[in-house]
């Protein structure tokens, strides 16, 4: 009886029937405890692995996007070497002209006059073209340093997604705002190649529109898109590579050449009709203000549009002047209704 006693006794161990097994006898593992712990294992790889393959893809970004700033940045100190070069030249053409008019004013009934009157006129000649050389010049350091600012701007806000449409979309997020006007503003402030001059009056008549909410997301998606086509322009001149290739011809190309682009090539149109063109209506309600450095007059006529709303009556359409071969800039000019034209006469 002692003796049973004694064998449940080491049967029934308080330690758990772990503890009754010999010490050579290997422990048993349920085979789903095994499947989970594979599982885990393999999740495990697969993070480390995902992990990798992100710092791959930051460490390309980075050199990327280092590169693009460095060309932007010797852009720069290219265009002000120009400038620096061109004063210099107009002080010596100055001096130059300053001399031959003296030399006509105290020989004026001497035979080499008109000679000399001919060298003024020549000088002036040479003037006007060294004038000229000096303001595209300026235009191309004001398209590289607004390339190397978009670009330090991009690179503080982008994520870490390095497809090639991660910098549109994350400025696109920027853009969002719940009504027009804070659309417009916030573009004043993040898109550097835009010139926001429309009258914000306008878009305040489609605000309460049912339509209103998916206006705005196309209005975000469409300065997302022309602040990152004109950037392109800019940072190409930077460069040195002024065509920058078919794909910038003009905005139309530049949505057409985007694999997933955020407006399609559709929705922007290049010309209107010959009444919107060209009947005192038509013109008047187009011309819009723009900087000076893009018309000294203040205004320019913009037919160049996107349609933000279908052909249902408002219709809201954004026009635009894309002056990006010339001055950098994008100027935006008006958004709200659609305006004047055959179908509204």
């Amino acid at each position: 009886m002692q003796k049973g006693m004694k064998e449940n006794t080491k049967e029934s161990s308080p330690f758990g029937p772990a503890a009754n097994r010999s010490p050579h006898e290997a422990p048993h593992i349920p085979a789903q405890f095994m499947k989970r712990l594979e599982r885990w294992r393999q999740e495990s790889l697969d993070l480390v692995e995902e992990h990798r393959r992100t710092i791959v893809r930051l460490e390309r970004k980075l050199a990327a996007e280092t590169e693009r700033r460095r060309a932007a940045e010797h852009g720069v100190e290219q265009a002000k070497a120009l400038l620096r070069q061109g004063r210099r030249l107009e002080e010596h053409m100055d001096s130059v002209l300053a001399g031959l008019a003296k030399e006509i004013g105290n020989s004026s009934s001497a035979p080499g006059t008109a000679e000399l009157e001919r060298r003024l006129e020549e000088s002036e000649g040479d003037r006007a073209t060294l004038r000229a050389l000096l303001e595209e010049s300026e235009a191309e350091r004001r398209a590289a340093v607004r390339a190397r600012d978009a670009l330090v701007a991009r690179y503080r806000i982008s994520g870490h997604d390095d497809s090639g449409d991660a910098d549109v979309r994350t400025l696109r997020e920027l853009l969002e705002a719940p009504t027009f006007a804070e659309i417009l503003e916030r573009a004043r402030q993040y898109c550097t190649c835009l010139a926001i001059t429309a009258d914000p009056g306008e878009s305040r008549k489609l605000e309460h529109h049912s339509k209103a909410v998916r206006w705005r997301a196309r209005l975000s998606d469409s300065l997302a898109t022309m602040q990152m086509y004109a950037e392109a322009k800019n940072l190409a001149r930077a460069s040195g590579n002024g065509s920058a290739g078919a794909g910038f011809a003009n905005l139309r190309a530049y949505c057409a050449s985007l694999d997933t682009p955020l407006i399609s090539e559709q929705k922007v149109a290049h010309y209107e009709g010959e009444l919107a063109r060209n009947s005192p209506r038509g013109r008047s309600g187009r011309t819009c203000p723009v900087p000076a450095e893009v018309s000294r007059t203040g205004t320019a006529v913009m037919v160049e549009h996107i349609r933000i709303g279908d052909g249902e009556p408002p219709a809201p359409r954004l026009h635009f002047l894309d002056d990006t071969d010339r001055s950098g800039l994008i100027v935006v000019g008006y958004f709200g209704d659609h305006l004047f034209n055959a179908q509204t006469n």
